[in-house]
């Protein structure tokens, strides 16, 4: 037989607490390591990222810088200001202005810009594009914007801003970021030109892409905090409401911390005074931490020298402790009622003197098992003598009477029928000692005692029986439904009241269900515990208590089995009697 562990085994209480001990200081040395490295991690990690961030402040610096020689070199273009200030009809436009034009433009943009799309449009409408591409919008829907009249209103300086889409066909359903700036006349200073970059928002993640990873991410952010570009793409073009946006606004520097309930956060922020922006570079951590410290590795090199150390506790202790084990096992047989379970009378001496006392306990509870038994089965004889002398004296009076009745009346048939029930019901109650008898002769029975009634008490309550194939030969308690016939007889159809009592016996799942169903006038709760705790005798034929046979049915098949009734006033009752399967041999 194999040897089962239980929590409470010695066994298992010391390879418990040999795996406790180990989980404790693998626990323990860990959270010291990774404590006493995590401030250094954390500084050591935010002073590169730092130092990468400058950098990304330094490309946009420079990619604004290129932007104003853009606008330099385009105001200094004889060409443009030609074409814009509306001295040359655009229609007999001269073929040397637009080839100059290009050139210009051309020589305008760097090498290292070739991303975004420059539209040049004239404050009367002319508009130049550097792409082959289509301009969507309207010169005055253009000259309407925000961002143009930021740009005419401060013509001394490039505005930016975020739009959802852009003026272009390539653009018109992408997030772009618009830079523009107005062109004046030298001497009056009154613009006469607009220069718009258009940039789409996607490709403004190649200034940052190598700074954010799975435990940092940026953040660009107008002065409305509204998220301008970001590797966060679902948060793009809406407000950023975080309380580490404000973390390090007053004290001046490009590094700090941010902590709340539920994160550790190392904020970097700057201003892009160029731009109007903030830029932010939110690092986790914790993520960090996680990525820095391989927890798998560290589980799999403590679970290795747990089992190895588990190993070595297990073979010491099994020894120890195996005729223990042994015991308990042969114990554990004894609950379950077998009582051959004796102890082998070996090991050393301690275990020998536990041996021999225990065999002797066993000796002495199978002798008071046995006189137990015999106690219980002539305790059981004595109820069902007492159970079959329990029918009402006033009962068979009356019932007499009434044949005798049928008989003065002339009806031999009927009172035949009668006497021949009555018989029956005594032989099958009084002369049969069976403590069983099958579902066909209870039912049996209770059509007697149907018929008795009917004859006592005219036919006003009809009786119903329904029993499938499979319950007829299966085993029940004698007289264990006639009660509740009883009950519904004369409590659910008072004053004459007509109705139908219908029992259903089936199979369910190895258990037996017999239901005795009537539609008579139902009990309040008050009522039904009146008629489950008290017997009634009067005029009955046994007057057995609905306790009784509930507790009977739980004293020979256990606590699962028993009866439930359900009533309600006016709705009648449902009593459910539920026994296992047990077929006549």
């Amino acid at each position: 037989m194999k040897e089962k562990f239980h929590f409470k085994s010695l066994s298992v209480r010391i390879l418990g607490t040999v795996i406790l001990g180990i989980a404790f200081v693998s626990v323990a040395v860990s959270a010291i390591v990774i404590n006493m490295s995590k401030d250094i991690f954390v500084d050591t990690y935010g002073k590169s990222q730092e130092r990468v961030f400058v950098q990304i402040q330094k490309d946009l610096n420079n990619y604004h810088e290129n932007l104003m020689k853009i606008v330099s070199a385009i105001d200094s273009s004889w060409a443009f200001r030609l074409y814009l200030s509306d001295q040359e009809d655009v229609n007999n436009m001269s073929f040397q202005t637009i080839y100059q034009m290009k050139r210009d433009m051309n020589q305008a943009l760097p090498s290292d810009i070739d991303n975004i799309s420059v539209i040049v449009m004239g404050v009367e409408g002319k508009s130049y594009i550097n792409r082959a591409e289509t301009i969507i919008k309207t010169s005055d829907e253009i000259l309407e914007e925000e961002i143009t009249k930021r740009a005419l209103y401060n013509p001394d300086a490039i505005q930016y801003a975020y739009i959802s889409n852009g003026f272009t066909a390539t653009t018109r359903d992408s997030r772009v970021l618009i830079a523009a700036k107005a062109l004046t006349y030298l001497e009056s200073k009154e613009p006469y030109a607009v220069v718009f970059f258009t940039m789409k928002e996607s490709d403004v993640g190649d200034f940052y892409n190598y700074f954010v990873s799975e435990t940092t991410d940026f953040y660009m952010l107008d002065e409305t905090t509204k998220v301008v570009s970001s590797n966060q793409n679902d948060q793009v073009g809406i407000n950023l409401n975080e309380s580490w946006i404000v973390t390090n606004q007053n004290e001046g520097e490009l590094r700090g911390v941010y902590e709340d309930a539920k994160n550790t956060l190392t904020i970097l922020q700057t201003k892009l005074p160029y731009f109007g922006f903030n830029i932010y570079g939110v690092i986790d951590n914790e993520k960090a931490l996680d990525n820095m410290y391989d927890i798998p590795k560290m589980v799999i090199i403590c679970g290795g020298i747990a089992l190895a150390v588990l190993f070595a506790t297990f073979f010491i202790t099994r020894q120890a402790t195996k005729p223990l084990s042994a015991m308990s096992r042969k114990m554990s047989g004894i609950r379950k009622g077998d009582f051959s379970q004796y102890m082998e009378v070996i090991g050393t001496e301690e275990v020998q003197e536990l041996a021999i006392t225990y065999n002797y306990m066993l000796d002495d509870l199978k002798h008071y098992i046995e006189e137990l038994i015999t106690t219980q089965q002539e305790k059981r004889h004595a109820e069902i003598k007492a159970l079959q002398m329990q029918i009402n004296p006033h009962y068979v009076y009356n019932t007499l009477a009434s044949i005798k009745w049928l008989i003065w009346q002339g009806d031999v048939e009927k009172s035949t029928r009668t006497i021949d029930a009555f018989i029956m019901l005594l032989r099958n109650t009084i002369s049969n000692t069976d403590e069983f008898i099958t579902v066909n002769q209870e039912i049996e029975n209770l059509k007697n005692y149907v018929l008795i009634n009917n004859t006592r008490y005219g036919d006003k309550v009809q009786v119903e029986f329904f029993v499938t194939n499979s319950c007829e030969e299966c085993l029940l308690p004698k007289m264990i439904l006639q009660p509740f016939i009883e009950n519904a007889f004369f409590h659910a159809f008072p004053s004459d009241r007509k109705g139908t009592i219908q029992v259903f016996a089936s199979s369910c799942k190895g258990d037996l269900q017999i239901q005795i169903v009537d539609d008579g006038i139902g009990m309040e709760k008050a009522r039904l515990q009146h008629l489950t705790e008290k017997a009634d005798k009067s005029e009955h034929f046994s007057g057995i208590g609905i306790n009784n046979v509930d507790d009977r049915l739980k004293l020979i098949y256990g606590g699962n089995y028993g009866v439930g009734i359900v009533s309600e006033e006016n709705e009648g009752t449902t009593v459910t009697v539920v026994l296992p399967v047990r077929e006549a041999e």
